[in-house]
Protein backbone atom coordinates (compact mmCIF):
# COMPACT_ATOMS: atom_id res chain seq x y z
CA UNK A 1 0.00 0.00 0.00
CA UNK A 2 1.52 3.57 -1.23
CA UNK A 3 2.22 5.67 1.96
CA UNK A 4 -0.67 7.81 0.74
CA UNK A 5 -3.15 5.89 0.70
CA UNK A 6 -5.52 6.45 3.57
CA UNK A 7 -8.35 3.86 5.16
CA UNK A 8 -11.70 5.79 6.76
CA UNK A 9 -13.97 3.75 8.87
CA UNK A 10 -16.94 6.18 9.58
CA UNK A 11 -19.48 6.79 11.93
CA UNK A 12 -22.01 3.88 12.82
CA UNK A 13 -24.86 3.84 10.51
CA UNK A 14 -28.28 4.01 11.94
CA UNK A 15 -29.08 0.52 10.27
CA UNK A 16 -25.91 -0.71 11.39
CA UNK A 17 -22.11 -1.47 10.71
CA UNK A 18 -19.93 1.49 10.00
CA UNK A 19 -18.76 2.60 5.88
CA UNK A 20 -15.24 1.90 5.16
CA UNK A 21 -13.30 3.73 2.23
CA UNK A 22 -9.51 3.90 1.08
CA UNK A 23 -8.17 7.06 -0.32
CA UNK A 24 -5.26 6.43 -2.92
CA UNK A 25 -4.06 8.06 -6.07
CA UNK A 26 -6.01 11.03 -5.31
CA UNK A 27 -9.71 8.78 -5.54
CA UNK A 28 -11.94 7.83 -2.61
CA UNK A 29 -13.14 4.60 -3.03
CA UNK A 30 -16.12 2.46 -0.93
CA UNK A 31 -15.01 -1.04 0.30
CA UNK A 32 -18.07 -1.42 1.59
CA UNK A 33 -20.05 -1.82 5.02
CA UNK A 34 -18.16 -3.55 8.22
CA UNK A 35 -20.36 -5.02 10.95
CA UNK A 36 -16.86 -5.22 12.96
CA UNK A 37 -13.32 -5.25 12.79
CA UNK A 38 -12.98 -8.81 11.48
CA UNK A 39 -14.50 -7.05 8.35
CA UNK A 40 -12.28 -4.04 8.66
CA UNK A 41 -9.17 -6.30 8.91
CA UNK A 42 -10.68 -7.90 5.46
CA UNK A 43 -11.11 -4.74 3.59
CA UNK A 44 -7.34 -4.40 4.67
CA UNK A 45 -6.45 -7.24 3.49
CA UNK A 46 -7.81 -6.66 -0.03
CA UNK A 47 -5.82 -3.39 -0.39
CA UNK A 48 -2.65 -5.48 0.83
CA UNK A 49 -2.37 -4.59 4.18
CA UNK A 50 -1.67 -8.64 5.43
CA UNK A 51 -1.06 -6.88 9.26
CA UNK A 52 -4.45 -5.07 9.49
CA UNK A 53 -5.24 -6.46 12.68
CA UNK A 54 -2.29 -4.80 13.79
CA UNK A 55 -2.93 -1.90 12.70
CA UNK A 56 -6.15 -1.66 14.21
CA UNK A 57 -4.89 -2.12 17.54
CA UNK A 58 -2.09 0.48 16.80
CA UNK A 59 -2.59 4.00 15.94
CA UNK A 60 -1.47 4.08 12.63
CA UNK A 61 -1.68 7.03 10.81
CA UNK A 62 -3.01 5.59 7.14
CA UNK A 63 -6.15 4.56 9.58
CA UNK A 64 -8.98 7.07 10.46
CA UNK A 65 -11.53 6.37 12.88
CA UNK A 66 -14.76 8.76 12.90
CA UNK A 67 -17.46 8.89 15.40
CA UNK A 68 -15.84 6.38 17.90
CA UNK A 69 -12.88 3.46 17.60
CA UNK A 70 -12.92 -0.01 16.77
CA UNK A 71 -15.62 -0.93 19.73
CA UNK A 72 -18.37 1.27 18.73
CA UNK A 73 -20.45 -0.51 16.49
CA UNK A 74 -24.08 0.97 16.94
Amino acid sequence: MPDRTHVTIHPPLARGGRPVTVHAHGVDERLGVASGVDDVVEFLRRIGLEDGAELIAGEDPRITWIGGGPTEWA
